[in-house]
């Protein structure tokens, strides 16, 4: 009769430390899963904190670029306009090299856009059911 008491006093220890360990390994988890969550959420706050600077940094560079093309435009008008060509030819001249400057930064972005294409990268981290035939 002892024998057998030993015997379920051992089994009632047993699957209470199993219980115990389940709890722990859960918990153990948890709390791994919250530190790995946290230090993305870290990471996130740098990116968008250095991204915001990036932003303030490229619009100033992009104002100061702004301000010299119009003053080349400005400087070569005047040197035009000294050399005796008509005012209204010289304004056209640089209205039109002005016009061409863009489309040819519009046709820049649309290039750069098309070779944005995120599904290549999709398409080779997760296939899709007619590649896998």
């Amino acid at each position: 009769m002892n024998q057998q008491e030993n015997r379920a006093s051992t089994q009632d220890t047993s699957s209470t430390d199993e219980a115990v360990t389940v709890d722990q390994l859960t918990m153990s988890h948890k709390k791994w899963l919250k530190s790995i969550i946290g230090l993305g959420a870290l990471e996130a706050k740098i990116w968008m904190t250095s991204g915001a600077q990036l932003v303030a940094l490229l619009s100033g560079a992009v104002f100061l670029l702004v301000t010299s093309w119009l003053l080349l435009i400005a400087l070569i008008a005047t040197a035009a306009w000294y050399a005796g060509l008509h005012l209204l030819g010289i304004l056209f001249t640089a209205f039109v090299v002005t016009l061409l400057g863009a489309f040819f930064l519009v046709y820049l972005i649309k290039r750069t856009l098309k070779r944005l294409d995120l599904t290549r990268t999709l398409d080779a981290i997760i296939p899709t059911d007619s590649e896998d035939d």
